[in-house]
């Protein structure tokens, strides 16, 4: 009897220890998802973040800084797409959503909520954990720190001011880094347009020229050090980054290539 009592001690703890070696790796299973989930997050507090929304007739685009602690929405009156709203206003876009049921028409947070649980009816590059996050950040920032523009009758110029003013990164202003673009291809404007782009960024471009001589091979060159704005803007673009001699006309240098025309964010 005592021996029964025994092996029946000793099968239940085999059991307890099975059990709670199970639980383990359920619990190490989830944290290794959970790290993966966030490591392929596009949603980056330590900078301004800008994603685009569509539903399918209308769009807008959403910023917001959390060092600001502010929310910027520019509403397009007239139908664009999501990857056309960024190129008009000529901002980097680092996440959209694409939706039929999005109802624009709310609160941002109530918004992002919305996007958050209906996660598996959206078309996204956002990840779960993004939406969890972007959703907390929008619950904390009080409606006077939130700015919703209309920008359907602004012209280009005014509309570069109000998007420089209130879309830029201060962390590329911080950085107070000098730009020169150099345009190596055969398509006339793309400098211009990459200036623009990097003026309403926070961007000090001193120069834009053309080359004759077109290259394949785009790049972003830089003295000194690899500064925010460099891993930034390396990030935007796509180009190879090389550090130069410090004989250069500015701390940074653009040169636009052939290799990158057919995936252009500008």
């Amino acid at each position: 009897m005592k021996q029964k009592r025994e092996q029946t001690t000793s099968n239940t703890k085999i059991a307890v220890v099975f059990i709670v070696f199970l639980i383990f790796i359920v619990i190490i299973s989830l944290v290794v998802k959970v790290i993966i989930i966030i490591g392929n997050g596009h949603y980056n507090d330590s900078r301004r973040f800008t994603m685009s929304l569509s539903d399918g007739n209308n769009a807008e685009l959403i910023s917001l800084s959390s060092n600001l602690k502010n929310i910027t929405i520019f509403r397009f009156k007239n139908s664009i797409s999501s990857s056309r709203a960024g190129q008009l206003l000529e901002v980097p876009v680092d996440g959209f959503v694409v939706s039929n049921f999005l109802n624009l028409n709310q609160t941002t947070s109530s918004l992002f909520m919305n996007l958050l649980l209906n996660y598996n009816k959206i078309k996204t590059n956002l990840t779960v954990i993004d939406l969890l996050r972007l959703t907390m950040f929008a619950r904390g920032v009080p409606d006077m720190s939130i700015n919703s523009i209309s920008i359907s009758n602004l012209a280009s110029i005014a509309s570069d001011n109000l998007v420089g003013h209130l879309m830029s990164d201060d962390l590329i202003e911080k950085d107070d880094q000098t730009i020169q673009i150099i345009n190596r291809t055969d398509v006339i404007g793309l400098g211009n347009r990459l200036a623009r782009l990097i003026t309403n960024m926070g961007g000090n471009v001193i120069l834009v020229m053309s080359e004759d001589n077109s290259i394949k091979n785009s790049a972003i060159t830089y003295i000194d050090k690899k500064t925010y704005t460099v891993e930034r803007l390396q990030e935007i673009l796509g180009y190879e980054v090389v550090r130069e001699p410090s004989n250069a006309m500015a701390d940074i240098t653009i040169i636009i290539g052939e290799d990158k025309l057919s995936s252009l964010s500008f």
